[in-house]
């Protein structure tokens, strides 16, 4: 009787979803770019072990992939690349992470930032921009009028002594493309 009226049916095909989201959820096959900025002033001095710990646990380790491509620069008083590479050997990028000086009482992010988009023009992949700041930062990357048109497709996440800046880097150029093939075949 059951069978006929199909609640067992439905209630078999619900419990099918639910396992196969759960444990299909992480399970990216596509490489992609990941841009990571971290604000190697003062500021982040705080939030400093949390942070790296975040990135390189949470980030590196659970969710890049070793066909990803990876480069990190830090934001002092000017940007400075410290690694770039595919992360065949997670550690080395987790090294060059623990390994960065805070220090200074300035962030140049507008200049991270350049330099990160300015790699995103270069690829076809998807990219993922991560900008890491003190939460005492003097100026804010997402208050300074100069870096609001790079943060225009952004979002804040805060955490005791420091946050993180999920960016969209140059979504538009990449939505036009796109648009212009679809609509020209």
């Amino acid at each position: 009787m059951l069978w006929k009226n199909g609640k067992i049916w439905g209630v078999l095909c619900l419990l099918a979803v639910c396992i196969t989201s759960v444990w299909g959820a992480n399970d990216r096959v596509t490489p992609i770019d990941v841009y990571i900025i971290v604000d190697s002033s003062s500021a982040m001095e705080k939030g400093r072990e949390e942070a790296t710990a975040w990135l390189c646990n949470t980030v590196i380790d659970g969710r890049l992939l070793q066909e990803d491509r990876i480069w990190i620069w830090t934001a002092g008083s000017r940007p400075e690349l410290v690694y770039s590479g595919t992360l065949g050997n997670k550690e080395e990028a987790k090294s060059a992470i623990r390994s960065i000086k805070y220090q200074g009482d300035r962030a140049d992010y507008k200049g991270a930032l350049q330099e990160a988009k300015n790699q995103a023009n270069r690829t076809d992949r998807t990219t993922y921009t991560l900008l890491i700041s003190g939460s005492g930062a003097k100026d804010p990357p997402s208050q300074e009028a100069e870096s609001a048109g790079l943060l225009r497709h952004s979002r804040v996440d805060s955490f005791s002594g420091w946050r993180v800046l999920t960016i969209g880097l140059d979504i538009d150029s990449k939505v036009s493309r796109s648009s212009a093939y679809f609509n020209n075949n």
